[in-house]
């Protein structure tokens, strides 16, 4: 099977569970309570390319698991993503007025509610990763998977990202380096814990637990690195429309060669860690982030 082809079956797979997941979450609840699952189901359905839950099944097969069984760990992702989108976009950090082409959830629902879909899906993430006991994984396997998501989604990874992204400010990040740190939690964290909770449900070797973080680290700053030279070669933001707040990016302190250099050499080295002979797959997304276009 080709990639396109590929991407398109499991980006749909994926899509079905997660639109499953949510018609039984809101039938479980209060028919008052439907507008907020209305307000969820708006930024989770809004053309997101999934690519941290296809990054955690593509890893999952790669270590022999068949995708049907990670599908609550994939869903967990992309809502944790997806909460953290709404929650970037509101006026006291981003301050977006679209996304994908569509209003901000906070535009199209309002502040307060806004708030509470990210609130709601961030804490419905936790409750769909124990699903996974369902499909045969033990108490202890499914707990690390928790841990591992809490771990690279909160204070020690994509919050506390937001959180320097935030309290630092453009005219602040005055070196690489800085802007990396900042970016390897932000960005980086969940696209490398998409990778490592697989890991969690099967026994692995510690080469390879080795080869698949150094694969997930190296593609987490790739992805932003190319969401940076996206937006460089632009008008406007391609997702978003105009920036109201300066943010450090890439172009501001390198180079477009030199950027350019630094996302090859990222995508290479994820390249090299995955045995092509299992991971073709893997080493499809990561050339995918070396040649995206949107």
């Amino acid at each position: 099977m080709g990639w396109e082809a590929f991407s398109e079956e499991r980006v749909q797979l994926i899509s079905q569970y997660i639109e499953t997941r949510l018609d039984r979450f809101e039938q479980s609840i209060s028919k008052q309570l439907h507008p907020m699952v209305e307000a969820m189901r708006y930024s989770i359905q809004g053309g997101g390319k999934r690519l941290r839950p296809m990054l955690l099944v593509t890893a999952a097969e790669y270590l022999g698991l068949p995708a049907e069984r990670v599908l609550p760990a994939a869903c967990a992702i992309e809502y944790i993503h997806t909460y953290s989108l709404i929650h970037d976009d509101l006026p006291a950090l981003d301050d977006d007025d679209t996304r994908r082409g569509k209003p901000s959830n906070h535009k199209k629902f309002g502040e307060a509610v806004a708030i509470l879909a990210g609130d709601a899906l961030l804490t419905e993430a936790f409750s769909t990763m124990l699903d996974l006991k369902e499909n045969e994984f033990s108490a202890e396997q499914v707990l690390n998977c928790v841990a591992t998501l809490s771990c690279y989604s909160g204070v020690r990874g994509m919050v506390g990202g937001q959180f320097l992204d935030v309290t630092k400010g453009a005219e602040l990040i005055d070196s690489l380096p800085e802007l990396e740190f900042i970016h390897i939690h932000k960005t980086g964290a969940l696209i490398l814990a998409s990778v490592l909770i697989p890991t969690c449900l099967v026994a692995t070797d510690e080469e390879t637990k080795i080869n698949l973080r150094r694969y997930g680290k190296a593609l987490g700053l790739a992805f932003q690195i190319s969401d940076d030279i996206l937006d460089s070669e632009a008008n406007f933001r391609y997702s978003r429309g105009p920036r109201k707040k300066p943010k450090p990016n890439y172009t501001q302190l390198t180079a477009p060669g030199e950027i350019r250099d630094r996302l090859n050499g990222l995508i290479d080295d994820a390249i090299s860690c995955i045995d092509e002979k299992k991971g073709q797959t893997l080493i499809d997304i990561a050339e995918f982030i070396r040649t995206r276009k949107s």
